[in-house]
This record gives structure tokens, sequence and C-alpha cells, in this order.
């Protein structure tokens, strides 16, 4: 894609994204308000895959035999990668979304809904997985045992915080028992 044409969709993408931006902020503060602990994220769920499956987006639900699970797909114009965008939607026990999962979330939705808007001028394929129980059950790590990155060439996700990070290393976590 010449700089031209790749300036050009970028631009739509932003004008898509800000089109969005007073709903997205209301899907932030719904799920916000309504904190759903690990595997019981039944409506933040259902607001999430319900808006992506508005807008014209093929919503499987209960993904990975995972009920609060979701994967949305939305098809490019041409073959090419496949990328996934990861949505975090579940709460802190007693905390509520103090690690900002809903905002996790409704990035995630903005960004697949972005890119299904301008599907036509793309190739590959976007796919929205949401990812529960992120606070201490082990969501995408279930998800992965189970085949849902199946045919991903990519995965990401944005994470709230104090400061601007534009590039980080990788980062793991295991539990040890001494």
């Amino acid at each position: 894609m010449e700089t031209a044409a790749r300036d050009a969709l970028k631009q739509r993408v932003q004008e898509v994204v800000d089109e969005m931006a007073e709903r997205l902020i209301e899907i932030s503060h719904t799920i916000h308000a309504n904190p759903e602990i690990a595997f019981e994220e039944y409506a933040s769920m259902a607001l999430l895959a319900d808006t992506a499956e508005a807008a014209g987006m093929t919503v499987e639900r209960g993904i990975a035999e995972l009920p609060t699970a979701f994967m949305a797909t939305s098809k490019c114009a041409q073959p090419g990668p496949t990328v996934a965008v990861l949505a975090e939607y579940d709460a802190l026990p007693g905390l509520g979304h103090a690690c900002g999962h809903n905002i996790i979330g409704t990035s995630a939705l903005g960004a697949a809904l972005a890119v299904h808007a301008v599907r036509a001028e793309l190739a590959g394929e976007m796919r929205l997985i949401g990812t529960p129980a992120e606070e201490g059950g082990g969501g995408k790590v279930i998800l992965l045992e189970r085949g849902a990155f199946e045919g991903v060439d990519a995965a990401m996700m944005v994470h709230p915080g104090v400061k601007a990070m534009t590039a980080r290393g990788g980062i793991a976590a295991n539990f040890l028992r001494f």
C-alpha cells in the first residue's frame, strides 16, 4: 500500500473511532458500573458481543467451552494475516474495575469495529476475542489450550496505566511453590 493510501486509510479509521467515541465511552462506563468477577462476566460479555454483532461482525459466544468468552470475526476483502485483539472485562473481587478491564474490553471492541468499517480496503481477518477471568482465572491460557487462537498470526491488547509506554519488553508470570 502506498504512503498516500495508507495515510488516507489511517484518517478513515480515526474518523470511525471518533464517530464511535461516545458509544464506546458509554459501554466502558456501563461495564465499570456493573463489575462481574471471573467466569461471571455474562452482562459485560453480552454488551461487547452484541455491539460487535450489531455492527455486522460474525459472533460466536461461549467459545472454548467458556460461557463468558466470545469471538467476533470480520473478514477483509483480500486474504492475509489474522489479527486478534483481546478484550478483558472481568473485575477484581471486592474492588471492581481497579485494573481498567472495562477500558481494555471497550478499547478492543473499538479497534475491531474500526477495522471492520474499513475491511474492504484491507487484507486478512480481524478477530475480537473476549477473554474472561483474567483476574485469577487464567482465561487466556484456557482459551489457548482449547484452541481459540488457532490460525491467529498476531494477538494484541491495550492496558491502561499511569504513563505512556510506546515499547515494552515481554513479560510472563509463573507461580512457584517452595
